[in-house]
């Protein structure tokens, strides 16, 4: 069933089930969910919550050296937990008689995008939001940065310094510092056209290495590769911050991985279709359960205090 010409009609809500229109709304909205690839997807069974252990010991820990004879010492790695419960969101639209008897279907189908937009800029935000809060470290910005030539100049906004190489470097060593690899950027778009001007950005498209590499399937959200970051952009990003993230990569030489966080998932995003007689129209509802919690903050940096207007 096409988009263009069968969206809602006379035979297809006489069977009050509509199997395509979700695929439509998960199709628009799934790559609109920036940040949500940033988290390990949890789906919950069974229960309206989980606990999920947190380790607190060091990354650098060592055993110790020991006398011959002496007892041998226990390991005292602290661990607290994270209880997650699941939330609901929903949202509703009406598509009226007339409109499906009419087959105006640009209408049928703005209604239809803005539902699955709604749905995920709230996710999105929510995902953003927890990385926020869950933060292990912060830098502020200075924007600067250094020229090919070697000289060092300063990326700013009209009230003072904006995000620069320098930022996103110190953020990249304070995720060093606990053993995690670096593997993500997260900016505003007013921050993404800072990070375009420099140079270690632009000088992917200088030397001739494309930026999107062809036959790649486009990623959502990703505008490119700076420092061996994969960045992307997200207009439910706060304008004055940038996250430098590892989304699990460890040091460790067996590959060990540490997830950033989950994104735990009750239930998927639903579609259900009521007609509604008293007011000549059909209801088209969309719920979804989840919710995003960051496990490691110490795998998450804030680029603070960026001026980008």
């Amino acid at each position: 069933m096409s988009l263009q010409r069968d969206i809602l009609s006379p035979v297809t809500t006489a069977g009050m089930l509509y199997p395509d229109l979700h695929t439509k709304i998960v199709q628009i909205a799934m790559p609109n969910m920036v940040s949500r690839q940033f988290f390990q997807p949890y789906v919950l069974r069974g229960s309206n919550s989980v606990t999920f252990p947190k380790q607190s010991g060091s990354t650098g820990a060592v055993v110790q050296r020991i006398a011959e004879g002496t007892e041998i010492p226990l390991d005292v790695t602290p661990y607290t937990s994270v209880n997650v419960v699941p939330y609901k969101i929903a949202h509703g639209f009406l598509i009226t008689q007339e409109t499906i008897e009419d087959s105006l279907i640009p209408v049928q189908a703005d209604q239809l995008a803005r539902a699955a937009l709604r749905f995920a800029n709230k996710i999105d935000k929510d995902c953003i939001s927890a990385i926020g809060a869950g933060t292990g470290s912060s830098v502020a910005a200075s924007g600067k940065s250094l020229a090919f030539d070697g000289t060092e100049f300063v990326i700013s906004g009209s009230g003072g310094p904006g995000i620069g190489t320098y930022d996103i470097i110190d953020a990249k060593n304070k995720i060093e510092a606990y053993e995690y690899i670096p593997n993500t950027l997260l900016v505003h778009p007013y921050g993404k056209g800072h990070i375009e001007k420099l140079p270690h950005f632009t000088s992917l498209a200088h030397y001739g290495e494309p930026i999107l590499q062809e036959g790649m399937i486009q990623v959502p959200g990703k505008f490119g590769d700076i420092l061996g970051l994969d960045a992307f952009s997200s207009t439910n990003c706060p304008t004055g911050s940038a996250y430098v993230l590892s989304r699990g990569a460890t040091t460790n030489i067996l590959g060990q991985y540490s997830p950033m966080g989950m994104f735990v998932e009750r239930r998927p995003m639903t579609t259900g279709i009521k007609p509604l007689i008293e007011r000549d129209s059909v209801g088209i509802y969309v719920t979804a359960r989840y919710a995003p919690v960051v496990l490691r903050g110490n795998t998450i940096c804030a680029i603070a205090s960026i001026n980008v207007s």
